[in-house]
């Protein structure tokens, strides 16, 4: 499996219980960790030895956005590399801007049902084993 330690970004408990719960049924073997703020979730990575693999990024966050939260992540040689999807129920132009801006950045949409929640997750961190169904 590609993608072992996973990172989310997201102030909303209920959406982020639900999305830890989907990767747990994907496979118990990933960690995953959640920040409620975008803010803290920098400092931890900054200053952590370990980076996540892939970080799923609620766009829409108090105190910065999804944009300015990528531009300052992106300014961290470490961290720069890792592959980020923006997580958000909604799919507005400043979110297109983003994902023209910074190449490489994907966009999920959230899922209100559990089991699409899980489908889609499943397709973006195990794709290997969404080809062979």
């Amino acid at each position: 499996m590609k993608y072992k330690n996973i990172l989310l970004v997201n102030d909303d408990s209920d959406h982020a219980e639900d999305f830890v719960t989907a990767l747990n049924a994907i496979n118990q073997k990933i960690i995953s960790s959640v920040e409620s703020s975008a803010l803290e979730a920098l400092k931890k990575l900054r200053g952590s030895k370990l980076a996540p693999d892939m970080i799923f990024l609620d766009y829409h966050m108090p105190y910065f956005d999804g944009t300015e939260f990528l531009k300052l992540l992106r300014d961290i040689k470490a961290l720069r590399k890792i592959p980020v999807i923006l997580y958000s129920k909604h799919s507005g132009g400043m979110l297109k801007d983003s994902l023209d801006t910074f190449k490489g950045v994907q966009f999920l949409k959230k899922q209100g049902n559990f089991s699409k929640l899980t489908e889609v997750l499943r397709n973006v961190i195990v794709p290997e084993q969404s080809v062979k169904k």
